[in-house]
């Protein structure tokens, strides 16, 4: 319905201790049965994904079996139930989703043997959630752009100067993406 609709994006959350559908399975069963509309992760927990190989592999999947529709959002997550469910460390979310980067954009580049390759070759459309500085800095290191993940406009509007400062900063070209979080029902009891 989302795609007959003629929404840009079909978007996911991750959540451990939520009652959410898993984020890749989920959007690969929408892959299944769309045509045009983005497949969204907004946002994947990254660091609770502990095999980045892996990660690496099913993101490039969903990509290439939509035809490049993938559009991976990352952040680090900041809900202490889920990191304890995950049995990961809360305090390292930060260094494992930098090691994550380095490591993703590696199998994507065809470093390691890992396929398939991503729809369009380098690797999927990728954006970094967050709010504080070093999430600006790994959207302008990693990404094509900032998510916001929710918080509303007014919080939107204020942290997209931040992230288009670090964009610049980095001798980036043009604009980074932004993107927005906004929840739609559809059906008939939407």
């Amino acid at each position: 319905r989302a795609d007959a609709a003629g929404f840009s994006s079909l978007g996911t959350i991750d959540r451990l201790v939520y009652s959410n559908y898993e984020p890749l399975i989920a959007l690969a069963a929408a892959a299944a049965v769309t045509e045009r509309i983005r497949l969204l992760t907004d946002i994947l927990i990254a660091p609770l994904h502990s095999n980045t190989a892996l990660l690496a592999k099913q993101v490039a999947t969903i990509d290439s079996l939509s035809e490049g529709r993938m559009v991976l959002g990352m952040a680090v997550g900041g809900r202490p139930d889920d990191y304890a469910a995950g049995q990961v460390e809360l305090g390292r979310r930060g260094r494992i989703f930098d090691e994550q980067l380095q490591a993703l954009t590696s199998v994507w580049a065809g470093e390691r043997g890992i396929g398939p390759a991503p729809f369009r070759g380098s690797r999927p459309q990728l954006l970094i959630g967050g709010t504080q500085p070093r999430s600006f800095a790994r959207v302008a290191r990693y990404a094509d752009g900032w998510t916001s993940g929710g918080g509303g406009p007014e919080a939107f509007a204020a942290t997209v100067p931040a992230v288009r400062k670090a964009w610049s900063d980095a001798g980036r070209d043009g604009s980074p993406r932004t993107v927005a979080l906004a929840y739609f029902g559809l059906g008939d009891t939407a």
